[in-house]
């Protein structure tokens, strides 16, 4: 098939769409305590196997096999490589000389009298060369130079949001699944809830409203589970999407997403610096200054020297004829173009100050809401959960011996449910910060070789 280009934003279509029912999803979750994925790794190719129509299904059990894999099909990953490519000719170009021309120019001939034919014609043979004196190919070399670092570091951001959107689209899809097999346990133990409540509507020890309300609970959370099943399809296919395939198989595992590591607060400060994208404005700043010399050089005149031989036929003599020509710059001193490089030089320095500032905020603030998700994360799964879970099992024992009323099962059941589905979404939470975190500070999985910035030193 022909991969299509999409946007980051593409895969996350699905994101927001499920994030109203989680809080009613449930069932039970195991934390498993893997090492965690810090970004560089030597993924595995990822399995591409068949599904029956010829149509090929890509298997992905892990993020980094999702990176492996955005990465080797992404067209914009291409097309950025292309411009990388086109800028190297750009730069071939702006260093090539001035080509010397040549010109043969024939006088008196074709005239009247002594002069009709060309028995007294004079031919010129001349060879010229324009001489650039004022500095120009070095200029234009040098803002050919920053246009190739530029697009080295678009071919690094484009990377970049490449992985970020591949890890993404992969925790959302894992969370989306989650959220369905939490809405099946869900349904699970609501039906032994309305078992338990049967039993005691017929045993006389329970009056049939009860029975009813356990029938309304089991109810509400099968459509939970549809919606979960359905939400979990478009999470699957928007990864899909983006990794340009039919189809993608989520293998069965995904401990991965129970590790969560230390706390934010512990890991090295973020530097504002490291962020590409506050390197890139430093380049762009100094390509505004190339191009300014570039037009301060273009006003320095070039020269035009030649040498020529004159072949007069009348005599059939010959004799040498030397010209030389500059401009003068007497109404044109490229003082326009020198006044507009110099406006847009100061223009890119403010707009590089404001995104900078910029950047360095974001950072904070995503660094801040990494932090906030691991706490919720971590005091869920350490707390709420495992207590939610001993207060129902103590409160469905109770009620079947007898000793607690039904709407306190139901009420437990519910904070279970709602305290699982909220684990679930904390993760996911924390898996998205993090992905934007290493987005920011340029944190790849896969290692950017020096080529691909396209710098020339």
């Amino acid at each position: 098939m022909v991969p299509k280009t999409y946007r980051a934003s593409d895969c996350t279509a699905a994101r927001h769409c499920g994030s109203i029912l989680l809080t009613r999803l449930a069932g039970p979750i195991v934390v498993a305590f893997t090492p965690s994925w810090t970004g560089v790794a030597e993924a595995r190719e990822p399995q591409v196997r068949t599904l029956r129509t010829g149509e090929a299904v890509l298997r992905v059990a892990s993020q980094e096999e999702a990176v492996s894999a955005v990465l080797q099909r992404s067209p914009a990953l291409a097309a950025a490589q292309a411009a990388v490519d086109a800028s190297r000719g750009s730069l071939t170009q702006a260093g090539a000389r001035p080509n010397p021309a040549v010109s043969i120019t024939a006088e008196n001939i074709a005239g009247s009298g002594a002069y009709r034919g060309t028995s007294r014609a004079e031919t010129t043979y001349e060879l010229s060369q324009l001489l650039e004196v004022g500095g120009q190919r070095g200029a234009r070399v040098g803002v050919a130079q920053r246009d190739l670092t530029l697009a080295g570091r678009d071919l690094d951001a484009t990377r970049l949001n490449l992985v970020r959107a591949a890890r993404q689209a992969y925790a959302e899809a894992i969370a989306m699944r989650r959220a369905s097999r939490l809405a099946a346990d869900s349904v699970r133990l609501a039906e032994g809830v309305l078992r338990i409540a049967r039993e005691r509507v017929s045993a006389g020890r329970e009056p049939y409203p009860q029975q009813r309300r356990a029938e309304v609970s089991l109810a509400s959370v099968r459509l939970a589970r549809q919606r979960a099943e359905d939400e979990s399809g478009l999470a699957r296919r928007a990864l899909a999407v983006l990794l340009a395939v039919p189809e993608v198989d989520l293998g069965t595992t995904d401990a991965w997403f129970n590790d969560i590591g230390p706390g934010p607060a512990n890991r090295p400060a973020r530097d504002p610096e490291a962020n590409p994208d506050f390197a890139r404005w430093r380049e762009e700043v100094a390509r505004a200054d190339a191009a300014l010399q570039l037009e301060r050089r273009r006003a320095v005149p070039d020269l035009r020297v030649g040498a020529a031989i004159r072949r007069l036929s009348g005599t059939d003599d010959t004799a040498m004829v030397l010209n030389f020509s500059v401009p003068l710059p007497i109404f044109d001193r490229n003082q326009g173009n020198i006044a507009r490089a110099g406006a847009e030089r100061s223009r890119t320095e403010r707009l590089a100050e404001l995104n900078q500032i910029a950047i360095g905020a974001g950072l904070l603030d995503t660094h801040q809401r990494l932090e906030t998700a691991w706490r919720e994360a971590d005091g869920l799964r350490r707390v709420v959960v495992p207590g939610a879970e001993e207060a129902f099992a103590f409160a469905r024992e109770g009620y079947s011996a007898g000793k607690f009323q039904f709407l306190e099962v139901l009420d437990a059941q519910r904070v279970l449910f709602e305290a699982r589905a909220q684990l679930n979404l904390a993760l996911r939470d924390y898996h998205l910060r993090r992905a934007d975190a290493d987005r920011l500070t340029g944190n790849a999985p896969h290692p950017l070789t020096p080529s691909a910035r396209g710098d020339s030193r």
